[in-house]
């Protein structure tokens, strides 16, 4: 091999056409390739952790215990009797609210409801302390309340590993929250009841009090009345009437008085005096008066004056005149005297009125005293009077009262178990494990690190991808081996990709690359089947190909040809022990095969000296291509020296398994101006996944012309 035949890689890169020289993709459309690539590239993880889930999830329902849920329905009215209170006497019945239907919710979930279960049901009987605490605590645990919609109806549910025992739970719920509502409504009207009671005769005992102290006050400040005034107003009152009609019989009485003194100092007799003419003895007096002087009148004209019967008869008017006169005195003496009578009498009354005014006005200061205590003993009155009004209501709405809740429904045994529910677990199994998966596939998706796409390649690299290699079993999966498959299927897309490889190594090295060497950054990626199919692909073209196994520890080639100990190989012909001779490649041996013998030992030194240089010389007069097949670079530092014996590298990848970082730091060893690599060979490419990744891929588009390899 000589200088001039040695290509460099920049005069390779330039004969290729880089696939990150395409122009990127428009982004006025939305493009969900890369995201259905994604989930079809980590379809078998997603589902693998969602089978996991899903399999953790029907463990779990079965490992559960059975539990059975049974429900009953209650629901709330407003029919219960009114709720009497100490300081309101008329209270409002209490509307039915959201507050009100939570405060019932906490009352039937209450340690006090579930101790009424567990006494009515006798889930404690023969427990001790710890015991009965442990039945409580299930009780709250596994009661349930909720309010259906906005209604008033509560569904009570009670969960159990017995179904008759959920059932009878539930219903023994219900019953002692619609008891609880009665018993609690006639302990609130009894309460009420005992507390009006007391009530009562503390406001007796003040509306006695206060109204024995107004009467009192009345009897001390003489206020007594019998017609709604003070007895000093009435006796006022009297004395003014009693005043009023003697003022009048005084007045007429001396009227009279005057009169008749005016008619005897007038020369009257005394007869016309009114009380005179109404008198009876004067007109009697007058009767007689008038018989006397008749018969006096008789006499005078019958006999002389000095007749004896005319002297009787005139001496009979005299003395009946006589008697007038003293009757007519006596009439005047009389009412000289009820004149004074009535003067005195009026005087008297006067005196007596002005002594009731006086009274009056020390009863008026009195009076002060007296509006407030009326006004205090008016209002213990009233405020007694409710009282006794209430609490005749509430005895006569003893034993009437009704709960604020109604059974709408029992509980039924349920028939089939509420947990585990299989099929919903299964689903939210599936959901959590599709959704794990995601998270799985996206988080090895962050850490991946291999090469997928030619554009990858060269963007991490700077290396053009010159081929891809397809995963056998990809392709065709009727071949077993693919150190064969070339041979077997010559006409197959995996032995189109070693041609591809061969027309691309040409192409950079304008076919002027006559030794050929294939490594890697690390073991097991291929490189040793390349090496064998790209030689076997060369020598079917008709091109005298020699294939030499390079790679000391792991002998690939050497082993897929079942080389034993002690037959002569590549170590042998280099120490000189066993030399070369040419003329057994004939010209009918178009493909040959130098490989390693087995051994312990391993003389990189022959390989890194002149012995091989002056082989592949040799070598390269009887040989139209040289097939090296070297060891990795990473472990092996002798690749290096063996690389730069070549006119071509090909540096072979796994796609999608070696770290792009381990292939950098491989390329890293191969300085370009001592190792020409001319390309990266994606090797055991997945066909049938490769169209889950970049539509700049050739091989994106395998499977629409899959039938050109029928």
């Amino acid at each position: 091999m000589n200088e001039n035949s040695l290509i460099k890689y920049d005069a390779a890169a330039s004969a290729v056409t880089p696939y990150g020289g395409y122009p990127p993709p428009s982004t006025d459309r939305m493009d969900l390739s890369e995201s259905i690539g994604f989930f079809r590239r980590q379809l078998k993880l997603i589902l693998a952790v969602a089978a996991i889930v899903v399999a953790l999830g029907l463990a779990a329902s079965f490992l559960m215990g059975t539990t059975y849920r049974a429900e009953s329905e209650v629901m709330l009215t407003n029919e219960a009797a009114i709720v009497a209170q100490s300081n309101a006497v008329d209270a409002p019945q209490p509307a039915l609210t959201g507050e009100l239907l939570e405060t019932q919710v906490e009352i039937i979930g209450s340690r006090e409801m579930a101790q009424l279960v567990s006494n009515s049901l006798g889930l404690a009987n023969g427990l001790d302390v710890a015991g009965q605490r442990e039945v409580l605590d299930r009780l709250q645990e596994n009661v349930s309340i909720e309010r259906k919609g906005e209604s008033f109806a509560l569904t009570i549910a009670y969960e159990a590993e017995d179904a008759n025992q959920a059932a009878a739970i539930a219903n023994e719920y219900t019953r002692q929250f619609v008891n609880w509502e009665l018993s609690s409504e006639q302990e609130r009207n009894a309460g009420a009841r005992e507390i009006v009671q007391q009530r009562l005769a503390e406001l007796r005992s003040q509306a006695q009090a206060d109204t024995q102290a107004l009467q009192q006050y009345r009897i001390n400040n003489n206020l007594l009345s019998t017609s709604g005034a003070s007895l000093t107003e009435q006796e006022i009152s009297t004395y003014n009437q009693a005043v009023t009609t003697a003022r009048a019989e005084a007045a007429e009485d001396q009227a009279r008085l005057r009169t008749a003194q005016a008619q005897l100092r007038s020369g009257s007799l005394g007869d016309d005096v009114g009380e005179a003419l109404g008198s009876p003895v004067v007109g009697s007096l007058r009767s007689q008066e008038a018989l006397v002087a008749a018969e006096v009148a008789d006499l005078s004209s019958k006999y002389g004056p000095n007749h004896p019967q005319l002297i009787r008869a005139r001496s009979q008017l005299a003395e009946v005149r006589q008697r007038i006169d003293a009757e007519i005195g006596r009439v005047i003496s009389n009412l000289q005297a009820r004149q004074e009578v009535s003067a005195q009498r009026l005087a008297s009354l006067n005196a007596s009125l002005s002594n009731a005014r006086a009274k009056l006005s020390q009863n008026n200061n009195a009076m002060v005293g007296l509006s407030e205590l009326e006004r205090s003993a008016e209002a213990s009155q009233e405020i007694y009077q409710t009282y006794l009004n209430r609490y005749k209501e509430l005895l006569a709405a003893e034993g009437s009262e009704t709960p604020r809740a109604r059974i709408l429904t029992l509980a039924q045994t349920p028939i089939f178990p509420n947990s585990p529910n299989i099929p919903l677990n299964v689903a939210l199994s599936l959901v959590l494990g599709l959704g794990l998966g995601f998270l799985a596939a996206h988080f090895r998706e962050s850490l991946f690190e291999g090469l997928s796409t030619p554009d990858e390649v060269e963007s991490e690299t700077g290396v053009p991808c010159i081929a891809s290699i397809p995963l056998l079993s990809s392709v065709d999966g009727a071949i077993d081996h693919p150190a064969t498959a070339v041979q077997d299927a010559p006409k197959s897309a995996f032995a189109e990709s070693f041609r591809s490889l061969g027309a691309s190594i040409d192409l950079a090295t304008h076919g002027q690359a006559k030794v050929i060497a294939i490594t890697s950054a690390l073991p097991n990626e291929s490189k040793t089947v390349t090496s064998c199919c790209l030689a076997s692909v060369l020598a079917a073209s008709g091109q005298r190909t020699m294939l030499i196994d390079c790679d000391l520890r792991r002998q690939g080639i050497s082993r897929l040809l079942n080389m034993q100990e002690g037959q002569k190989g590549l170590i042998d012909v280099l120490n000189g022990s066993a030399p070369l001779d040419l003329a057994d490649y004939d010209d009918d041996n178009v493909f040959c095969v130098l490989p390693l013998s087995p051994s312990k030992e391993e003389p990189e030194h022959l390989l890194r000296g002149q012995e091989f240089t002056d082989l592949i010389e040799r070598l390269s007069e009887h040989f139209d291509r040289i097939i090296l097949d070297l060891p990795p670079v990473l472990p092996i530092a002798a690749t290096r020296i063996l690389a730069s014996r070549a006119d071509a590298v090909v540096f072979c990848t796994r796609w999608r398994s070696t770290s792009k970082l381990a292939v950098k730091a491989a390329l890293r060893r191969l300085p370009p101006e001592h190792v020409n690599v001319v390309g990266v060979a994606l090797s055991a490419v997945d066909m049938r996944k490769r169209s889950f990744l970049d539509p700049n891929d050739p091989n994106f588009y395998y499977s629409q012309y899959e039938s050109y390899y029928a």
